[in-house]
């Protein structure tokens, strides 16, 4: 199907199509590409929990039409799959069967680039989830088969810890809010965005940049508040680009995650009061949340509270500091895959 009229294109896909599988004819760096076309092939690998899943794919989908306008004449395929390894409730189990296909399809393909989403760490250990092998398997076909793989949290610390052996670190808090940022290194995934830039954060551990910078990854967006949001290293034939930050988030995304923390402390499902994203909130809708905040440590196991959650008042005062920025970092991705799919001298 496609989307609008923007440069997106998303298919409709059965797990025994066949023709959508010789849609890809060999599509990495210099192998066969007709070099006059300007579709750039995308694969899509949606991790996400079943309550974020379809507005995860909404948020990347959207993210990457805003980058394609900004490249002119550039179209982006893009093809959904799912991993296995991932509960997943009825409702969704039909949406992946119209419009996904098992990522066992993608391994004899050769999209352009790769973008693997995060999902909600139930272990402390990755190696422990059970999804580990699934997505190690992905991760390693990127290696040689994509110009470029954009990992997003949960999957760039799994990339970091396959690869270069380093594990996250468990944060004594939350990480979540908007922080500003600032370019460390000069990259072609940084170049228009400035000195300073915004970006949501929304995470329970954390990889050392120090740890990072030691294994070759170029540090190319930081924050002095909780350190690195993106950094990139060359592997085979691709540019793994490991994101902990969200650049794809919408408007309000912190904000129902927030609402989603506090709900479960009311049930029970989490011992502390979630603290407010930082950065996020001006003084009115601090206001209003510090007042809910005051009624739900009064009444911690009153679960009608939720009914008394300020969202529409908090939510329209809301405003989005990084939606150009991850625009621009996207754009500057396509643009990497296009260069580096070209053939070499």
């Amino acid at each position: 199907m496609a989307v609008g009229a923007c440069p997106i294109f998303l298919p409709e896909v059965s797990p025994n199509d066949n023709n959508s599988v010789a849609e890809w004819d060999e599509l990495a760096p210099g192998r066969g590409r007709d070099l006059h076309d300007s579709t750039i092939e995308i694969a899509f690998v949606n991790n996400m929990p079943d309550s974020a899943f379809e507005e995860t794919e909404r948020q990347f989908i959207g993210l990457l039409d805003n980058a394609a306008h900004e490249l002119g004449d550039t179209a982006v395929h893009c093809l959904r799959y799912w991993l296995p390894g991932l509960a997943r409730s009825t409702p969704i189990e039909e949406l992946i069967a119209r419009d996904y296909r098992p990522v066992d399809l993608l391994y004899d393909q050769r999209p352009d680039g790769l973008i693997v989403t995060g999902t909600e760490p139930l272990t402390d250990d990755l190696r422990t989830e059970s999804y580990w092998e699934s997505l190690t398997e992905l991760v390693l076909w990127a290696e040689s088969a994509t110009a470029s793989a954009f990992l997003s949290c949960l999957a760039a610390h799994a990339a970091a810890l396959l690869f270069d052996g380093i594990e996250r670190h468990p944060l004594s808090v939350k990480c979540s809010g908007v922080f500003v940022q600032t370019i460390r290194t000069d990259h072609p995934l940084t170049e228009g965005l400035g000195t300073v830039v915004h970006m949501p954060h929304s995470r329970l551990n954390d990889l050392p940049s120090a740890l990072l910078e030691a294994a070759g990854y170029a540090n190319l967006i930081e924050s002095p508040e909780m350190t690195w949001t993106v950094a990139a290293k060359n592997r085979g034939t691709c540019t793994f680009v490991l994101v902990q930050g969200h650049p794809e988030y919408s408007t309000t995304s912190l904000l129902r995650e927030y609402r989603r923390d506090v709900q479960r402390f009311l049930r029970g499902e989490r011992s502390a009061v979630p603290a407010m994203p930082v950065g996020y909130f001006d003084s009115e809708s601090r206001r209003l949340l510090e007042s809910f905040e005051a009624r739900v440590i009064a009444r911690p196991n009153d679960r009608d509270l939720m009914r008394e959650f300020p969202f529409e008042p908090v939510a329209e005062r809301l405003v989005n500091t990084w939606q150009q920025s991850g625009t621009r970092l996207y754009a500057n991705w396509l643009r990497l895959i296009q260069h580096r799919r070209q053939p070499r001298a």
